[in-house]
């Protein structure tokens, strides 16, 4: 299952960028404005969280980007998951990899820069999982279990360089500081555009048909922040603040012709976790997933980066790093710690 702002899949694959007119990618200034100011705001709301006092403004802001990025990308996933299912779309190879493109190309056909930053956190989520998780186990006893290859989901470094081919794949030299800052080999960033001109053109094609009618009616996505209960209030203020389901919402139900209502939901879950419901037909996203990617970047996140300037040099802070995770083996380590990205398990 698995995962700032993003609009729905038909806009961006049938309508093309000059159709969005969700505020999550309108290329305006104030669109842009807006945006920024809803992260300054949500980093104020973090002063307060005692593992991140004494941390700059600015520090937090990327710290909200982070996390939000993160989550807009699960959502974006789990909401793939709810379109395949739900609208009965045909999926060759994994379903697990095919919401990942969904989700990516999402991103990807925003005007605004801001879904580019969500894939670049997305990507860099994924390669800080796979430090935490490498770090977990020579910490263990047993070196010597293997990866979970049998997995539903591919490896933590395989989602991250997906994420990243694709990004180049739709634009080599806007995206040339991602790739070399992950150190994507040069011979395999001329295949990444046939990549992401099939992901693009399969989608669309997928999904002609249950694009909404202009004189259809839309069909109403219900949007719950239920409470964090203490723990997580942070998490639910600073969701509501970002406004995540509220933008998805409004697009699924503006391209969409869906066969029922579904809803969206954040909630404590007592484990992080995301997921498609089938028969409740809700999308569900844990607020302890939110709390793991920001202890995830609180830990991590001073140790590497993913830049998006394309004159991105050598000397790339935290280039080393990520090259190191690229080239090491993850042995004994799972495809993700947390049980995220999964599409409801006994209630699908």
């Amino acid at each position: 299952m698995h995962g700032i702002r993003i609009v729905t899949i038909a806009a961006l694959l049938a309508a093309g960028p000059q159709m969005l007119a969700s505020p999550a990618c309108a290329g305006t200034p104030e669109a842009k404005h807006e945006i920024e100011r809803r992260v300054a705001e949500a980093a104020r709301m973090l002063a307060s969280r005692p593992r991140l006092k004494g941390v700059s403004q600015a520090q937090r802001e990327k710290h909200v980007e982070f996390v939000v990025g993160n989550l807009l990308f699960v959502l974006g996933h789990e909401t793939g998951h709810a379109v395949i299912r739900e609208l009965g779309v045909p999926v060759v190879g994994r379903e697990e990899d095919a919401a990942d493109f969904f989700s990516t190309l999402m991103a990807l056909m925003c005007e605004e820069g801001f879904g580019d930053r969500v894939l670049a956190n997305t990507a860099l989520g994924w390669f800080l999982s796979d430090r935490r998780d490498r770090r977990a186990q020579r910490g263990r006893r047993d070196q010597t279990a293997e990866a979970n290859y049998y997995d539903e989901h591919g490896m933590d470094l395989q989602r991250a360089y997906n994420v990243v081919c694709l990004m180049v794949g739709s634009n080599p030299g806007k995206f040339a500081g991602v790739a070399e800052a992950a150190k994507l080999p040069p011979e395999r960033q001329l295949t990444c555009q046939d990549d992401y001109l099939n992901a693009k053109w399969s989608w669309e094609q997928v999904l002609q048909s249950h694009l909404r009618k202009p004189d259809e009616a839309k069909t109403p996505i219900n949007v719950v922040y239920g409470p964090g209960n203490g723990k997580y209030d942070t998490h639910a203020a600073v969701s509501r603040q970002m406004k995540l389901l509220e933008t998805v919402a409004e697009s699924l139900s503006d391209r969409f012709a869906w066969r029922e209502p579904i809803s969206l939901e954040m909630q404590t879950c007592g484990e992080s976790n995301a997921r498609f419901e089938f028969r409740t037909k809700k999308v569900i996203i844990c607020y302890e997933l939110a709390d793991e990617f920001s202890d995830l970047y609180r830990r991590y996140g001073h140790a590497m980066s993913l830049s998006l300037d394309a004159k991105v040099s050598a000397a790339t802070p935290g280039r080393a790093n990520v090259s190191s995770l690229a080239s090491s083996r993850s042995v004994g380590v799972k495809a993700r710690s947390r049980k995220t990205f999964r599409t409801g398990g006994a209630v699908r």
